[in-house]
């Protein structure tokens, strides 16, 4: 029944974030190119070696490297290491003494969308940044500013000028400046920076000899058909079919986390819940529709994501002049109650995978609070046995009780609970994600 289609305006196009899964590529001259994107645009492989002919602008700069052993944050200059590849102009890095993990925007340049929004040539450009800075020797972060990092509008990333060296070279490559040269970056403020004259030159060429984004020809691994409408089950079911491809499905909200909500429908035919995580992105329109409760149509893009897994992202939500494509309330206040599951179902069953369930009769055994400077600092994973001596893990988000205190190992330690939660996977396994402390019953201390 369609209670209600709430339709919105202001279009709003959002961005993404979950889990590492590497693919094998083909390497075609200096760029390392996996072949995994099946279902994505006319060949779904991209291919790029630069002409040897046009001039090298990444090592036209000279890096001064004399005080590099230092924290960029707190020195503007110093070397890094990756700590999580996002997109073609965005990386997170840890600092040179490995105590803090720095966000960082790329400056002078503004790649394509690949991740919540996703933009033709926005996967190229991404893999191209992975590509130089995954196998490098050695990486170093450099501010605009002589002796001080500086913040972004956003207040949570730095602006910097990457640089990194090859392996089996001594030659410090600028990679702003060589992304602009290779035509998968629009210049921004570009003249105005530290190596503008360069980086200029590089972005001219680009455009001149029609490289990439400025070829006219479309993207390979950008979709351009139509959304395809499908079930919650054949997506998931068959994700390697539809990766980078538009879908549109219904699916009722369980969970709100990360800018994002879980999502689940009941097929018929299994008898059997599946879901999907969906991410809603920065939109300001976004938390009016991703609200547990809420049964939606949405429209978006199927991203197999090699850093945060498989997962729907490029929503946008309209609420006077709404498109096919736009997010779309169907109804409100469907009532969602867990899946009873086993010990059993949870470790074998993968295709449980983004559903919501409870587990009953948990007794924890162990505890681990993570310790960081992310999100996740607080975080705690309860080791547990099930009433029949099977080995569940439970993972938290930062718990907070009901007088505003953090949640400590003391109030799991030695408890047998019932937990109602996400099924998620950690580096292959499953565990039970807990959003909150209401999701947790203590039935015996």
């Amino acid at each position: 029944m369609l209670a209600l289609i709430t339709v919105v305006s202001l279009t709003a196009v959002l961005g993404s974030c979950r889990r590492d899964a590497p693919s094998d590529g083909t390497v075609t001259g200096d760029v390392t190119i996996p072949e995994t994107d099946e279902g994505g645009g006319d060949e779904g492989v991209w291919e790029y070696v630069r002409d040897p002919s046009l001039p090298d602008f990444g090592a036209m700069e000279t890096l001064k490297t004399s005080d590099i052993q230092n924290d960029f944050n707190k020195t503007g200059r110093g070397l890094v290491t990756v700590e999580q590849f996002i997109d073609g102009d965005t990386v997170h890095f840890w600092n040179y003494t490995r105590t803090e993990i720095i966000k960082v925007r790329f400056l002078a340049i503004d790649t394509p969308e690949s991740t919540g929004k996703v933009e033709p040539w926005g996967k190229p450009a991404s893999r191209y940044t992975k590509s130089k800075l995954q196998d490098a020797a050695e990486i170093v972060l450099e501010s605009n500013e002589e002796g001080s990092a500086v913040l972004d509008s956003t207040g949570d990333r730095y602006l910097a000028w990457v640089w990194y060296r090859p392996k089996d070279s001594e030659t410090w490559r600028n990679l702003n400046i060589e992304i602009l040269a290779d035509g998968l970056a629009m210049g921004k403020s570009t003249s105005s920076t530290r190596y503008g004259t360069t980086a200029m030159n590089a972005l001219t060429s680009a455009r001149t000899e029609k490289i990439n984004l400025y070829s006219g020809k479309k993207d390979p691994l950008f979709y351009y058909g139509s959304a395809v409408e499908l079930s919650i089950k054949s997506l998931v079911l068959n994700k390697s079919s539809y990766n980078a491809t538009k879908v549109r499905f219904e699916g009722v909200v369980t969970k709100e986390s990360g800018g994002g909500i879980y999502v689940q429908s009941f097929d018929e035919d299994t008898q059997q819940y599946y879901g999907v995580y969906v991410y809603g992105g920065y939109a300001s329109l976004a938390p009016k529709f991703l609200i547990p409760g809420y049964r939606l149509l949405i429209t978006g893009t199927a991203d197999d994501n090699e850093n945060f897994g498989f997962q729907i992202s490029g929503l946008s939500f309209s609420l006077i002049n709404p498109t096919d494509d736009d997010t779309k309330i169907l109804e409100k206040d469907v009532k969602t109650e867990p899946v009873l599951i086993s010990a059993d179902d949870i470790n074998n069953n993968e295709t449980l995978e983004n559903v919501l369930v409870r587990l009953e009769n948990l007794t924890v055994t162990s505890i681990y609070t993570t310790q960081s400077t992310t999100q996740s600092d607080g975080a705690m994973t309860l080791t547990c046995r099930s009433a029949d001596g099977k080995t569940v893990t439970v993972r938290t988000v930062k718990l907070t009780a009901e007088d505003g205190s953090t949640v400590t190992e003391d109030y799991f330690r030695g408890k047998t609970l019932n937990c109602s939660g996400i099924v998620t996977f950690f580096n292959g396994n499953p565990q039970l994600k807990l959003f909150t402390l209401a999701d947790c019953e203590i039935i015996s201390q």
